[in-house]
């Protein structure tokens, strides 16, 4: 069994694995691709990256920064890539799901029909925005894609997951919308 340390701090040694970093480049890199399925704030991140280094998991060295102060860039250690590898296979926690979408659904009955066709069509459009996002980023990787045992491997994974959760969303919100617009029509 893997250390204990937060989700967001095998997200980190995850980012480590692939290339030494700043805090500020894990940042970076915790926006996209990570983004797509975690997210952080700068302060989440600097708080685990200190757990991380008290438990030995990554270390830093210094190099000269932009400013007057030197930067640390930081790498997961024998004892992080460890820890990160026994992680991966570990079956996930349970997670309460927390979706703003489906929890308005269960309420729509008290709503305005109309009202709520405009949400679901605002919802529409992001999903097709980040839909067309995947889909463009899908046709680079298919047409090349990666082995097995390379970071660009999760890459194309979790890319697959994406694309399937945007069809998926976008379809549902494509059915509410025909489900408010029927009860708008005279019987």
């Amino acid at each position: 069994m893997a250390p204990m340390t937060s989700t967001l701090g095998f997200a980190i040694l995850a980012v480590l694995a692939r290339a030494d970093s700043t805090g500020y480049e894990i940042a970076t890199r915790m926006r996209h691709p990570v983004g797509r399925f975690w997210t952080a704030s700068h302060s989440q991140i600097h708080t685990d990256l200190q757990r991380l280094l008290a438990a030995g998991l990554v270390s830093y060295a210094t190099a000269p920064g932009p400013g007057p102060q030197d930067k640390k860039v930081y790498s997961i250690t024998p004892q992080g890539r460890d820890a990160l590898r026994a992680w991966v296979t570990e079956p996930p926690r349970s997670q309460p799901e927390r979706d703003e979408l489906v929890l308005k659904t269960y309420a729509a009955w008290l709503a305005d029909p109309a009202s709520l066709i405009e949400m679901f069509r605002t919802a529409l459009r992001r999903h097709e925005e980040r839909l067309g996002e995947y889909e463009a980023d899908w046709g680079a990787m298919e047409a090349d894609p990666p082995p097995f045992g390379t970071p660009a491997f999760g890459n194309m994974a979790v890319l697959r997951c994406g694309l399937t959760y945007e069809r998926h969303r976008a379809e549902w919100c494509r059915w509410m919308i025909d489900q408010l617009s029927r009860s708008l029509k005279p019987s």
